[in-house]
């Protein structure tokens, strides 16, 4: 999913803040089934949600309640569920938002 993004010149969305949580959210409901993926992991160490793109750790967001539970001990990636996160399978097929960084006009980078 990352690599598709970054065909367009983008990464999995990274949810910063929680005026961006609500923007995502309105687009989920706006255009999706309720439910896609973000840029957040915890593959290198469980419990530790990092963004793909910066390796940021992830802010303390909105979890889903129970969430996240790293079910069957395989859940690694990060789902944005309405208005909530979930971890989920890596290897799910589903939806996913990309961030796309803007350039204003005159910027050359």
């Amino acid at each position: 999913m990352n690599e598709l993004c970054k065909t367009i010149g983008g990464y999995l969305a990274e949810i910063d803040s929680l005026d961006e949580q609500n923007f995502v959210a309105g687009f989920i409901k706006a255009h999706t089934e309720r439910f896609a993926f973000i840029g957040a992991n915890d593959v290198k160490r469980e419990g530790t949600f990092v963004y793909y793109n910066s390796k940021k750790p992830v802010p303390a967001l909105n979890w889903c309640p129970g969430e996240p539970d790293n079910f069957l001990n395989s859940e690694d990636c990060v789902e944005f569920w309405s208005n909530c996160l979930n971890d989920l399978n890596c290897g799910y097929i589903g939806q996913y938002i990309c961030e796309l960084r803007l350039k204003r006009p005159g910027m050359f980078n």
